[in-house]
């Protein structure tokens, strides 16, 4: 799904991009009661982002709505 979604144009596993690097993601919310449902929200929401350049846009929405799938990419990236 990460891939699918062209995810990785904005975000790498270990190094900052146009956004945030998942192990900094990771580090932000894993733990947190409420860390997945935020991470969720980023993906099915597309709020309103600042990118580190200082440009804002709207997150990109996942293609997807199968709340299994979503949860999967969620903890995925949690666990990072």
């Amino acid at each position: 799904m990460f891939k699918e979604n062209d995810c990785r144009k904005c975000h790498d596993p270990l190094k900052a991009k146009a956004g945030p690097s998942l192990k900094k993601i990771a580090e932000k919310y894993k733990g947190k009661a409420d860390g997945e449902q935020k991470v969720l929200r980023q993906m099915t929401q597309g709020p309103r982002i600042k990118l580190d350049d200082g440009k804002e846009e709207d997150h990109k929405i996942l293609d997807t709505k199968d709340p299994k799938v979503l949860k999967n990419v969620a903890q995925w990236i949690l666990s990072q």
